[in-house]
């Protein structure tokens, strides 16, 4: 495709884009009104972040969910305010396909295909309304915000733009701490190190001065995720959930700021995949150190890290889309991680049967969702390992590529 035939289509692509999320903008979202909005109005206020609101996310968290707060007044215009700024992340994820995706024009719309109908699936839009929200997720949360930062940061890598990839992963790192791990995928080969370092110092000193001007203290935030269970919508927790399908009886509890499972073996089996994330995580990086190219592995490590960890809220499949879109376009690797998004929402219409006494309807949903992130696992990562232990047994591995 031409510079100018990209731009064409990036215009377009956000035409359809604000077409489909501007007319939801002002929908119901529980986190948004009561979580979001009371936090940012506080803060706004002048409390600290940690200390005061017990903050769970990075510094660079704040301007996010604070900033909308300094322009509005009440809880109805804040959550309209925040799912504005969220389209604006959406339509930056939509140019930066439209323009950096390789390939031919067929190439560069199935990747913008495949996010848009992932950012659809995940509302009510195709689907009906959630049980607990109606606003679309991709606006109710903001993880598209470093998804942006983490898929500028492998385009900048790949066009060898060391201070521009170290500088948006960064900025990725500051908002949610996820982007970390693509970090060893990047920075493999990179020729001018220092570069990155500089840039990449950039983002963390704005964030640490953010927390030093509160005088707050960022370890409140750490602790929080250090004592969260069994996610009750994790793979982990998957045999339990069939198991209450088939007549046990199972719980889960609000801890942690999620659904976690009451039942005995839910400790071992957040122990037991814990344990297999990082073994994954660890085995496609080394079977794709040296053959496998940038945007592929990133999101064969970052799949392993979302699909087998303990904590699985469903905003986190949007770490995957984007960079899912670009690797694999319109391939049966994104016709899985779809179906995934769409038994999401499935499950999203009877969340209430996730909240105390699990329901039959959450919980033969919820298991779908699961098995298919499994096979998309599967899909990603299964290749890579292949190609890469083949290489060793063929003795072809060469050096590392500095590109």
């Amino acid at each position: 495709m031409t510079r100018q035939q990209r731009i064409r289509t990036a215009i377009a692509a956000c035409v359809i884009h604000l077409a489909l999320l501007v007319p939801t903008v002002g929908s119901s979202s529980w986190v948004l009104e009561n979580d979001f909005a009371l936090e940012a109005e506080a803060i706004a206020d002048g409390e600290r972040p940690y200390g005061q609101q017990r903050l769970e996310y990075p510094p660079l968290s704040i301007p996010l969910l604070a900033g909308p707060a300094l322009f509005t007044d009440g809880i109805e215009t804040y959550s309209e305010a925040f799912e504005w700024e969220m389209i604006g992340f959406d339509l930056a994820i939509v140019v930066l396909l439209a323009l950096c995706v390789a390939g031919s024009g067929r190439r560069v719309w199935g990747a913008i295909g495949v996010y848009t109908l992932g950012v659809v699936l995940l509302s009510d839009i195709l689907v009906d309304a959630a049980a607990v929200d109606s606003a679309p997720l991709a606006l109710a949360r903001f993880d598209l915000a470093p998804a942006l930062f983490v898929l500028a940061a492998i385009f900048a890598r790949e066009r060898s733009r060391s201070a521009l990839w170290g500088a948006m992963l960064s900025l990725g790192v500051a908002i949610k701490a996820y982007p970390l791990l693509v970090l060893p995928v990047l920075a493999r080969g990179e020729r001018r190190p220092w570069r990155v370092a500089v840039a990449a110092a950039i983002p963390v000193a704005v964030a640490a001065a953010i927390v030093i001007a509160w005088g707050d203290d960022f370890s409140s935030a750490i602790d929080h995720h250090r004592g969260r269970d069994l996610h009750v919508e994790s793979i982990a927790a998957t045999p339990f959930v069939v198991a209450d399908l088939l007549g046990s009886e199972l719980s889960s509890v609000p801890t942690g700021g999620s659904h976690n499972l009451v039942v005995d073996g839910a400790a071992a089996a957040r122990t037991i995949t814990t344990v297999l994330m990082v073994a994954v995580y660890a085995l496609v990086l080394a079977a794709g150190w040296r053959r496998a190219d940038h945007l592929r592995l990133s999101t064969a490590l970052l799949t392993a890290a979302v699909v087998l960890a303990p904590l699985l809220s469903p905003q986190f499949l949007f770490w995957l889309l984007p960079l899912s879109a670009a690797a694999f376009g319109i391939g049966r690797e994104n016709a899985v991680l779809l179906l995934a998004f769409l038994f999401t929402q499935l499950a999203f219409q009877h969340y209430d049967g996730a909240i105390g006494e699990l329901s039959s309807e959450f919980d033969w949903r919820i298991a779908v969702r699961n098995l298919l992130l499994l096979a998309y696992l599967a899909l990603v990562c299964v290749p890579l390992v292949r190609e890469g232990w083949r290489g060793v047994a063929l003795g072809r591995w060469g050096p590392a590529s500095s590109t």
